[in-house]
């Protein structure tokens, strides 16, 4: 008696440990399920990767899938080059663990939607067998656009950024043939596999010469009007820019995903310091052969505000074409980069500084994406993008890299180098924490929206 007092007191102060299960193991059936499930978490989390989505996205969505069919507890880690699941399959079993290497990036937002419809799908109830023959349809599926269409895209990138810089109409041209140029050069030394770095400073290269053909055309002809090289530069290379690459390293590095962060953060040094070297190797040769020109390293200044607004409009809808998204998306995203930059200028109206005027457009864009992604059937991270894509410090990391390149040594031009590196890190930064601030709230306002719609639809219905 006074044993099981003391025991019935011990456990109102102590909590009582769980007894662990002792079974005989697992079938070869269960192996078998749990291996096809690991499986398809895995590739729907590579190509979700490969196409476009967040580290953090790509996360959620493959520990979804392993949940769902059972198998858990699991551990997925993402880095920007491979994926690993791992899973802990009991004491008497051994541990399973995956690795699938990143191989090639084509963002493709299209084939995204796809993926996100085809887990919503699984969380309702879609069986092993019929998410499997689902996933290798989308993944034999077609890009929605040929390469010549993403090709011109890429180049009503550039257009539309020397429409934003006050660019005369010849100058927009120009920028769009070396940008076009540029992407088929790119395209085909890719595919014999010839790294990056030295695509990027061949691109360079590229522009730089056609920028020195339009320069010694303009003295020779004056019907040829005045040739403004920065933005002819600016607006050929921005394609090329790693500034997409910046807001994804600031926002990895939100998410806690220090890894990708630092991957992408190396990549955008190595890709920016290519272009660079492109740019400074054509400078050099146009002055030995006498057509060279001086590059500014001051911020370009913008346009008007209907150049800014038809600019930002072309470089939106361009991005959303560029990146395989459907025709209502690249409608919305026309519209989502007006609605980005607009909150852009109301910030800098208010004098908040750049980088907080940008991290506004950011939060605004985001937040309406993720409002209406759902009800539209569009992926919220392409109208994310498409109103951030105007905001991007892709050419601000360009001049400081230049600035740093042109300084020689010299303590001042490098100091003032480092700070227009440090105002672009500033910017990204601000709009990578838009852009999560901007979901954090769009996502318990959409669901919120939603359930007062069901209920107003029920209580109509009765």
């Amino acid at each position: 008696m006074k044993n099981r007092w003391l025991m019935r007191a011990a456990d109102s102060i102590r909590p009582r440990v769980a007894q662990q299960e002792t079974g005989d193991g697992e079938t070869d059936l269960e192996r078998l399920t749990e291996r096809r499930v690991i499986d398809l978490a895995m590739r729907v989390a590579e190509t979700m990767l490969t196409v476009g989505a967040s580290v953090n996205d790509v996360t959620l969505a493959a520990l979804h899938i392993l949940k769902r069919y059972g198998v858990h507890p699991a551990h997925v880690d993402v880095t920007y080059t491979s994926i690993t699941v791992s899973y802990y399959r009991g004491p008497r079993e051994d541990p399973l663990s995956v690795t699938r290497v990143i191989q090639a990036r084509t963002t493709d937002y299209t084939r995204l939607q796809r993926l996100a419809e085809l887990t919503s799908r699984i969380d309702d109830g879609l069986g092993l067998d019929e998410a499997r023959a689902q996933f290798a349809g989308i993944s034999a599926a077609p890009h929605p656009y040929r390469r010549a269409v993403v090709t011109l895209a890429n180049g009503g990138i550039a257009g539309g950024v020397a429409i934003l810089l006050g660019g005369q109409p010849l100058i927009v041209l120009a920028a769009v043939f070396s940008t076009i140029l540029i992407t088929v050069l790119q395209h085909s030394l890719g595919k014999r596999l010839l790294p990056t770095f030295f695509t990027q400073a061949l691109g360079a290269l590229i522009v730089t010469g056609i920028t020195m053909v339009m320069t010694a055309l303009a003295k020779d002809h004056g019907w040829f009007g005045e040739v403004r090289p920065s933005i002819i530069v600016a607006a050929g290379i921005v394609v090329m820019l790693a500034g997409m690459s910046v807001v994804g390293a600031a926002q990895d590095a939100i998410d806690g995903h220090y890894v990708t962060a630092g991957a992408r953060g190396l990549e955008v040094v190595l890709l920016t310091l290519g272009i660079v070297i492109g740019i400074a190797a054509g400078l050099r040769l146009g002055s030995r052969v006498g057509y060279g020109f001086l590059l500014s390293t001051s911020a370009p200044s913008l346009g008007s505000l209907q150049e800014q607004l038809v600019g930002v409009t072309v470089i939106a809808a361009s991005y959303a074409v560029a990146t395989y998204a459907g025709a209502r998306a690249v409608l919305l995203a026309a519209a989502m980069g007006l609605i980005g930059w607009g909150f852009y200028l109301l910030g800098t109206w208010a004098q908040l500084g750049p980088a907080a005027a940008n991290g506004l457009g950011a939060l605004a864009g985001s937040f309406i994406a993720v409002l209406i992604s759902r009800w539209l059937r569009v992926p919220a991270l392409a109208l994310t993008t498409a109103a951030i894509v105007p905001l991007v410090p892709g050419a601000t990391i360009f001049r400081g890299l230049l600035q740093l390149i042109d300084a020689n040594g010299a303590p001042y031009d490098m100091m003032n180098g480092a700070s227009t590196l440090l105002a672009a890190a500033g910017v990204a930064v601000a709009i990578a924490a838009g852009v999560s601030l901007g979901a954090w709230f769009g996502r318990p306002t959409r669901d919120t929206i939603t359930m007062a719609a069901r209920r107003l639809r029920r209580d109509g219905a009765a």
